[in-house]
């Protein structure tokens, strides 16, 4: 059961850190707004996924 909670801590963190990266790209294009508020919704995202990480190794 720890193992199935610790690989499920890692998929939002996965998903920030991917969805990050994709709103930096779109900074770059011609969807600046989109890419600004993605980036910021999806660093938020892989915090709370580090963080549930953290704790989920206690």
């Amino acid at each position: 059961m720890n193992k199935q909670r610790k690989n499920s801590a890692n998929l939002p963190l996965v998903l920030g850190i991917l969805g990050f990266f994709a709103g930096i790209g779109l900074m770059f294009g011609e969807s600046k707004v989109i890419g600004i508020f993605g980036s910021i919704a999806s660093a938020g995202l892989a915090f709370k996924g580090y963080k549930e990480l953290k704790e989920s190794k206690k």
